[in-house]
């Protein structure tokens, strides 16, 4: 530990200025379909990145497809992601990766970051994932001190659409993951400050159902009730819960109809569902063909189903396990007891594994309540979470663990 205590300690002074950073970067409104707030924050985080002498793009994304409450594509712009990259060249490489978006819109009332006591910041995205961004820039800026920094190459990857599922960034992620050895994301750890190991894979799905409109007095047997309709094909969707291990179907937002004098002619439901194994892809598509079927026959109502799964469950074994475990290893030696749980949310973590790169996606700060207007984030885990990331990778240069990749 001792060649690296200059490091370390050199961190510790930092926390003044990783309070800046999460203040002013907060109070920036980055929501994903907010694309001059993003653009506000992919300037600042390139001027505070360019202390790292390295390479800086925006790359652009392709436009997010989703289907709206006429049962039609369109397709919206998302803002550029982020790739720097330092000592291309190197044999060894880490990517470290966070995302700039926040699920907090222009018109929501949660808007500020302030420091509420001695230890806690509450704001939009102080954990989720701002806090993220601020740590990879001081983990950085401490190893570019170091001669170690010598023996590796590194890539921050910060999208601006992980909170739609990385849908637009999806290639970018894959390609620059296939061109690294470890994968870092700096997603904000659990409330308890420990690790999530295993997550379930994700899909989010649009059903339209399309029936035929009538008077619901004069012609009420004419008509085709899509509503009824959905509603019958959702129930059904439902009860595929725990018909395989972990699986889960969650209907969120349904719309449809027009006045209660009209049988409507469409309806439309969104709905997420998880998976525990990567087969069930295959299971839940082949079952939903087969419902909508059965229904259509009920009702004559007709269905389509657009959407997919962004990520497949990512699993906590092999190279992914000991990596977590050095981790561990490291979070030790600076006396953090991290435990690993596993989770049924998913991050770009599963991104990362499915294309088989090793990775810890809880690397973030500590703090809860992600997604609401109490979202936190301690003050002390900053320097403390920065010191766990610098360490690990400080290690990994000298050395001192490797992965039988």
């Amino acid at each position: 530990m001792n060649q690296y205590t200059s490091i370390l300690d050199w961190i510790d002074t930092q926390e003044g200025d990783m309070i800046e950073h999460l203040l002013r970067w907060s109070n920036i409104n980055s929501h994903t379909f907010n694309p001059v707030g993003v653009n506000t924050m992919i300037k600042d985080v390139k001027t505070s990145f360019e202390s790292l002498d390295a390479e800086i793009k925006e790359i652009e994304m392709p436009l997010f497809e989703w289907i709206n409450s006429k049962g039609e594509s369109e397709r919206t712009a998302v803002a550029p992601s982020l790739l720097i990259s330092k000592r291309k060249e190197a044999p060894n490489q880490a990517l470290l990766m966070i995302h700039m978006d926040t699920v907090y819109s222009l018109n929501d009332s949660f808007q500020e970051a302030i420091i509420v006591d001695d230890n806690t910041i509450k704001g939009p995205g102080v954990s989720d994932a701002k806090g993220g961004i601020v740590i990879i820039l001081k983990v950085l800026q401490a190893i570019e001190q170091s001669p170690l920094a010598e023996k590796f190459g590194w890539k921050v990857l910060l999208n601006t659409d992980e909170e739609i599922g990385s849908v637009c960034s999806e290639k970018l992620i894959e390609n620059t993951a296939k061109k690294c050895d470890i994968g870092l994301i700096f997603e904000p750890c659990l409330p308890d400050g420990h690790l999530i190991g295993e997550r379930k894979g994700s899909g989010n799905f649009s059903l339209i159902a399309r029936g035929k409109a009538a008077h619901a007095g004069r012609d009420f047997t004419v008509g085709k009730n899509a509503i009824e309709g959905l509603a019958e094909c959702i129930s059904r969707f439902s009860k595929l819960t725990n018909a395989r291990q972990g699986l889960t179907v969650n209907c969120g937002i349904i719309r449809g109809g027009s006045a209660v004098n009209v049988v409507p002619d469409l309806a439309i439901a969104r709905f997420n569902v998880r998976i525990q194994h990567k087969e069930d892809q295959d299971f839940c598509f082949k079952e939903f063909k087969a419902l909508m079927s059965e229904v259509n026959k009920i009702n004559d109502v007709e269905f389509e189903l657009y959407g997919g799964f962004s990520a497949l469950p990512k699993l906590l074994k092999g190279d992914t396990l000991e990596l977590f475990r050095h981790v561990q290893s490291c979070a030790m030696d600076l006396d953090l007891h991290l435990d690993i749980k596993n989770s049924g949310g998913v991050c770009d973590g599963n991104r990362l594994a499915a294309v088989g790169l090793p990775n810890v996606d809880t690397m973030g700060v500590q703090g809860g309540h992600i997604h609401s207007h109490e979202e936190y984030v301690l003050i002390n885990s900053l320097t403390k979470r920065a010191q766990l990331a610098a360490l690990t990778l400080l290690k990994w240069a000298n050395g001192e663990w490797a992965l039988s990749l």
